[in-house]
């Protein structure tokens, strides 16, 4: 197929939105495209690739055609179609779902345009009972960190941006200048990051609010 958007089922995650990493990565550091785990070879087959550069193809083509308001109203589907199956049942009677209804927006590749994050805005303000997150270093542009502030000012969607030991000033700038942010903290080798680096994130960190995540890189089950 030529077009279509398709969502990847995650078994840690759930449901997730992907993107080829070498069309969309805009602010990708040297540090994460070494050790991106878009890398592994789960994500290498022919039939993943496929998927998200028709993703990317049919994204492209829909802003082209009209816009955010167009693409949003494709992305409803792939959003619907993540709900839990007990969801009206759930709703109808007070009980939980089995699963949450959420749905991260790009496991792999990330925001490449403030048109694109307009869309999964409006996307997201339509489906308020759906939960939506990413991670993002798409961040440097001031046109994007306004419209990505938007996008995780609403109640139902959260932001980390990714920071690393190319990135993180920038990073902190956009933090401690737009509410509503978290930060994911890639932590490489102590001789690989500046000796200020995790200090800095530390004192910028909104105190008692959990703003920080941390992931230490490893490999093969070692960090």
């Amino acid at each position: 197929r030529t077009y279509g958007l398709e969502l990847t089922a995650n078994s840690k995650t759930g449901f997730a939105f992907s993107l080829p990493r070498s069309k969309t990565c805009i602010n990708a550091t040297t540090v994460c495209l070494k050790l991106c785990y878009g890398r592994g070879i789960r994500y290498q087959s022919k039939g993943q690739k496929a998927k998200r550069e028709r993703n990317f193809r049919t994204v492209e083509y829909l802003l082209d055609q009209g816009g955010p308001e167009l693409l949003a109203e494709n992305l409803l589907g792939l959003v619907d179609y993540a709900r839990p199956l007990d969801f009206l049942s759930a709703k109808f009677t007070g009980a939980k779902t089995s699963l949450p209804w959420s749905l991260r927006i790009q496991d792999v590749g990330d925001f490449f345009s403030p048109e694109y994050v307009r869309a999964w805005y409006l996307t997201a303000s339509r489906r308020p009972e759906c939960s939506f997150w990413f991670y993002t270093r798409s961040f440097y542009d001031t046109a994007m960190a306004e419209a990505l502030t938007e996008l995780v000012s609403l109640p139902n969607c959260q932001g980390w941006l990714s920071l690393d030991s190319e990135n993180y000033k920038q990073g902190l700038a956009v933090y401690e200048a737009y509410p509503g942010w978290k930060l994911a903290v890639l932590q490489q080798a102590a001789k690989d990051m500046p000796a200020e680096m995790l200090p800095a994130i530390t004192k910028s960190a909104r105190a008692g609010v959990g703003d920080i995540v941390s992931f230490p890189y490893h490999h093969g089950g070692r960090h």
